[in-house]
């Protein structure tokens, strides 16, 4: 191990070593690799992240037995075709580079289970990347995509796929064929809708797509996720409103809708039965349906900056209740059956609403 020793160059000594297996030069200054690695044929894992590195060798295809290869935070600009040979690796990092392209060559590495590229500059994906059936996670976060290719469906594998903070404007349909995913990210794009094939990852447990533009959800999203899904955050786009079949989603504990245009939500929004956290600020609401008092385990409510009147009384049935946002509803009347709820804490905040103020007083 040569980690964080200030190295400038990979001592020649590490050549003799034809029977090391994992080397470690993260840290340190290296700005070249010797065509010398080569002569490491039995190494399985090697890490250079945190160098000066701006190419490869090519002796590097002659390491037949590397199945892990670490790269992070280096200075490439491009995926070296060199490694395109190495067919026997399954983890391969190039995160935090300047890459801004991937060489078709990358459909070659079919045994890949990682593949971590997220933090570059890459403006697209070659197609040859459907190929990559067996990799499992796949990081693009932090980069400049402004679309997917249609053969991203291919890799079936997937379970875990971070996309966000790119600028994907739309999502093939095809990405509906990853139905083994279990994680998918996808805020921070410039989204103006999703494909209703995105509701097939039925084994979907957490979908982020906020600070897109969206101004509707497609149904069989809500209706595919019913059995799986228990984060759904939506906040800060576009969205009038929120289709019914919402309520099929009875395993959601957390739902963020905050900072949207939603002028009303459905009743069936009463039907999450495992619900604990609900964001509902900063829209456009006038009221609240009262079939939200079936949310027996909501623990916080956040409806502050809102438009709301009133609030239904049979609020007053969530006994969970720890955190009741409310401000920045000047003209909102509290009932009495919420302003006595026994749970509230002193998070609770009454904002403008004097008429809560006075309530609590009265049960204090």
């Amino acid at each position: 191990m040569a980690d964080a020793c200030g190295l400038s160059e990979v001592p020649p000594a590490f050549f003799n070593l034809p029977d090391l297996e994992k080397l470690w030069l993260s840290n340190n200054g290296l700005r070249v690799l010797p065509e010398e690695v080569a002569e490491l044929r039995s190494l399985d894992s090697l890490w250079l992240g945190s160098n000066l590195l701006r190419s490869l060798p090519g002796g590097l295809t002659g390491l037949s037995n590397l199945r892990h290869l670490w790269l992070p935070a280096n200075q490439l600009t491009s995926m070296p075709v060199e490694l395109a040979a190495m067919t026997a690796l399954e983890w391969l990092d190039l995160s935090e580079n300047k890459l801004e392209s991937v060489c078709d060559e990358l459909g070659q590495l079919a045994s890949l289970t990682r593949l971590d590229l997220h933090t570059n500059q890459l403006k697209g994906l070659p197609a040859s990347i459907g190929r990559l059936t067996r990799v499992k996670h796949l990081s693009l976060h932090f980069n400049q995509l402004e679309a997917l290719p249609s053969e991203i469906g291919h890799c079936t594998g997937l379970v875990w796929l971070s996309l966000n903070a790119n600028r994907l404007q739309q999502l093939p349909a095809e990405i509906g064929q990853l139905t083994n995913m279990v994680r998918i990210s996808l805020h921070i794009n410039e989204l103006t809708s999703v494909p209703p094939e995105l509701g097939r990852m039925t084994g979907l447990e957490a979908l982020s797509v906020h600070k897109n533009r969206l101004s509707a959800i497609p149904p069989e999203l809500p209706l595919g996720l019913a059995s799986s899904c228990t984060r759904l955050s939506l906040y800060e786009n576009e969205l009038t409103e929120v289709p019914r079949e919402i309520g099929r989603m009875t395993l959601l504990q957390e739902l963020w809708l905050y900072s949207n245009k939603l002028t009303s939500v459905p009743p069936e929004l009463g039907d999450l039965c495992e619900l604990r956290r609900l964001w509902l600020d900063r829209n456009q609401l006038t009221a609240l349906p009262r079939e939200l008092s079936k949310l027996t385990r909501l623990q916080e409510l956040y409806v502050d900056n809102n438009r709301l009147l009133e609030l239904p009384p049979e609020l007053g049935q969530l006994t969970d209740l720890r955190r009741l946002y409310l401000e920045g509803n000047p003209d909102l009347v509290v009932p009495p059956e919420v302003a006595a709820l026994p749970c509230l804490s002193e998070s609770v905040d009454y904002g403008a609403a004097e008429s809560f103020k006075q309530e609590m007083q009265t049960y204090k």
